[in-house]
């Protein structure tokens, strides 16, 4: 059976140097308030996301730093903020616009906003080994009392060692599913 790991994510934030900068001061460094699985931690920080008609407070930012600045957010913040927000993989162009707010400055992006696909991590030799591809769509077998079956799940190679399925909070209520339980992929 070819199984992963499943996290859940809540609306986060991905910053490059640049927008810390401008949303922290020049040189500002993010502080881990708790690991993620390496590399990726939950800092201390946070910002405000602002849209055209409402706001967030309080949105986590995810280090480390990376090449380029987005705000994974959920279905249902679409409606509180105004705006129409892609489903689409991290790091994609033609998002939707935002501003994010920090305490030393704000950013007003026109592509930013995206409600993150549903994917799997996992590294080439483990794909191999499952006989799957990357960027490969797949099924995913979810058990439990409110089990179901997630289409459309992209496979994304990356070093992380063991497969991890990455769902927001809105999927993961959804299915009553928990971190690090356990999901079987169906090509």
């Amino acid at each position: 059976m070819k199984t992963a790991y499943i996290m859940i994510s809540n609306r986060h934030v991905h910053l490059d140097r640049e927008a810390l900068d401008v949303l922290f001061g020049i040189g500002y460094e993010l502080t881990e308030k708790r690991p993620l699985g390496y590399p990726i931690f939950a800092a201390n920080e946070t910002v405000t996301l602002k849209g055209p008609k409402g706001s967030i407070p309080d949105v986590r930012i995810l280090g480390p730093l990376r090449p380029y600045t987005q705000a994974e957010i959920l279905r249902a913040d679409n409606y509180v903020l105004g705006i129409d927000a892609p489903v689409k993989l991290s790091g994609s162009s033609g998002l939707a616009p935002l501003t994010i707010i920090g305490p030393a400055g704000e950013l007003k992006l026109d592509s930013v906003a995206v409600v993150a696909k549903r994917h799997i991590h996992m590294t080439s030799q483990k794909a191999e080994e499952y006989g799957l591809e990357n960027k490969q769509l797949v099924s995913v077998k979810i058990g439990g009392e409110r089990a179901l079956i997630f289409d459309e799940t992209v496979i994304v190679f990356t070093d992380i060692e063991e497969p991890t399925m990455h769902v927001d909070v809105e999927e993961g209520n959804a299915c009553c599913i928990n971190n690090m339980d356990i999901v079987e992929i169906m090509p």
